[in-house]
């Protein structure tokens, strides 16, 4: 008998302690919002490693008290007045063993369960010999109870993981959705849209740099193009080492896919086809390389036409029509697009340095080595204007935009001018709209985004000789290089089609890539 009332006494004081953390937790549970108090018990009740000092404390005391117990003891109530006070509080004696030990297999009244025929049948409830009035409870106290205990334990459960682990962004149902976060990049690939409904502001651009697009390869040498691929995530890169790389872009790993060697073969220009079924590359020499990227198969190609002309400088049309190729005096030759048959030779005063077609296939635009730019009408086969370029002496480069509205041209000097097409197509001495003098050594390579409001322009003359304009107001972008950036020598600037990324080769054979986190898409 003495016995029974020590055991008595210690689940008393056990119940009592525990009604009151219980309560506790309840009534913060009540006053704190119920917001995600609906998730399941088994999202929150993760799995944990290694719980904090505290927690570990709190457990090793719960093991200390529990040890000192017998699990006859534990399994049943010894008196109807504590069957009643478990039955109130817990809903059951074995509620409180699995909330307390975890453990499972009792049925809702304490009883182990029985197995017959397949079946989970349970023995039946004894009734109480009496019940005192002031331990009543309706049903629906008794339910209400059990949900407040349940929500206690998930959010008690979901506290201890955050403060382990913290919470993760994909749960807050409550947070704003991030457009612009990194898991954001490539919901859409293959179509060049615009990734923000709002206009890019111009003083800062958010970027943020990316592990080398060639990190698996380096050995492309001075890089001479970058072409990102129209409707898949893949670059290609060459260089004068006679590689070119052609790599899965992703941002973290840039896996290479593939790499094609040209022996003795300086590649000076590479151009992929708008459908990006094959690359094009060409040199100093009289013959030029086709790569297949969907067979795989490689076709080497004889220039055909009178002169010495070669493929160190080409472009191709936006619909895949023409192919123009810049000759050594003055001379452009426009080739058929797919069968490469040589279409027309066309003249000019002084040599193309660089060339351009417009996006409706329209004009092709010659900046040669003097002022002059010189436009041809691609149907008529004859140049329709000739215009003085504001302020150039030499020409170096010329680039026109997705939306066909502005054409930008550089020059040694380092400045670039920004002209509207429909201007230069009529005036001879059209005014720029705007111009671009931070640069201060010869332009190299310019190129605009897809939504035509950023442009790169660069300089391989010094280091880290880079800078984006803000097309709308015609400024740069006073954070971009980044102190430090260490982008070495800038041959080629190139946005991806979606205007997602930005990519930038150099001389020391490091193709950096940006991510440009005003664009969603690729």
């Amino acid at each position: 008998m003495l016995q029974q009332d020590t055991d008595d006494a210690a689940i008393q004081q056990i119940l009592s302690a525990y009604k009151r953390d219980i309560e506790m937790e309840l009534k913060s549970e009540e006053d704190e919002s119920d917001d995600g108090s609906e998730q399941s018990e088994e999202g929150g009740a993760v799995k944990q490693k290694e719980d904090s000092d505290d927690d570990d404390s709190d457990d090793k005391g719960e093991e200390d008290i529990f040890a000192q117990l017998d699990d006859h003891t534990i399994g049943k109530p010894r008196t109807d007045r504590e069957k009643e006070l478990m039955s109130l509080v817990f809903g059951g004696k074995s509620e409180l063993v699995n909330n307390l030990l975890g453990k499972k297999g009792q049925d809702e009244d304490g009883e182990d369960s029985e197995e017959e025929d397949g079946g989970s049948v349970a023995k039946p409830k004894r009734k109480a010999a009496w019940q005192d009035s002031d331990d009543e409870r309706d049903e629906d106290y008794r339910e209400k109870k059990s949900r407040l205990e349940m929500k206690a334990t998930v959010r008690k459960q979901r506290k201890n993981f955050e403060k382990i682990v913290g919470q993760p962004k994909w749960a807050d149902l409550d947070r704003e959705r991030e457009v612009d976060s990194d898991d954001e990049i490539l919901k859409t690939v293959g179509h060049v849209v615009k990734g923000k409904s709002s206009e890019l502001a111009k003083g800062e651009i958010e970027l943020k740099r990316l592990k080398n697009l060639n990190r698996e390869t380096k050995n492309e040498g001075e890089i001479t193009a970058v072409n990102f691929h129209p409707t898949s995530m893949v670059a290609v890169m060459a260089g004068k080492n006679g590689l070119a790389s052609i790599v899965a872009v992703d941002g973290t790993k840039n896996e290479k896919l593939h790499t094609i060697g040209l022996k003795n073969f300086k590649i000076a220009c590479c151009r992929m086809t708008p459908d990006g079924n094959e690359v094009l590359f060409g040199s100093f020499r009289k013959f030029y390389h086709v790569y297949n990227l969907i067979s795989g198969a490689s076709n080497t190609l004889q220039l055909k036409g009178d002169g010495a002309w070669t493929m160190k400088n080409f472009d191709m049309s936006k619909c895949g029509k023409y192919l123009a190729v810049t000759g050594g005096y003055g001379e452009i030759h426009l080739l058929d697009g797919r069968s490469k048959e040589l279409l027309t030779t066309i003249q000019q005063k002084n040599c193309c340095y660089s060339l351009c077609f417009t996006p409706d296939s329209k004009y092709l635009l010659c900046n040669s080595q003097d002022n002059d730019v010189s436009i041809y009408h691609l149907e008529k086969r004859r140049f329709v204007n000739v215009f003085t370029d504001e302020g150039c002496v030499n020409g170096s480069c010329i680039a026109i935009c997705p939306s066909g509205r502005f054409v930008a041209t550089g020059n040694r000097q380092g400045i670039v001018n920004i002209y509207l097409l429909e201007k230069i197509l009529k005036e001879k001495y059209p005014s720029p709209e705007k111009t671009i003098s931070n640069l201060t050594t010869s332009i190299g390579s310019m190129a605009f985004n897809a939504t035509s409001e950023l442009l790169a322009i660069a300089s391989p003359e010094l280091p880290d000789a880079v800078k984006l304009v803000h097309m709308k107001s015609g400024t740069v972008f006073r954070n971009f290089p980044m102190m430090k950036s260490a982008l070495g020598h800038v041959t080629r600037v190139q946005f991806s089609p979606g205007g997602g990324y930005l990519a930038l080769g150099n001389r020391e054979s490091v193709v950096s890539l940006f991510r440009v986190k005003h664009y969603e898409n690729y």
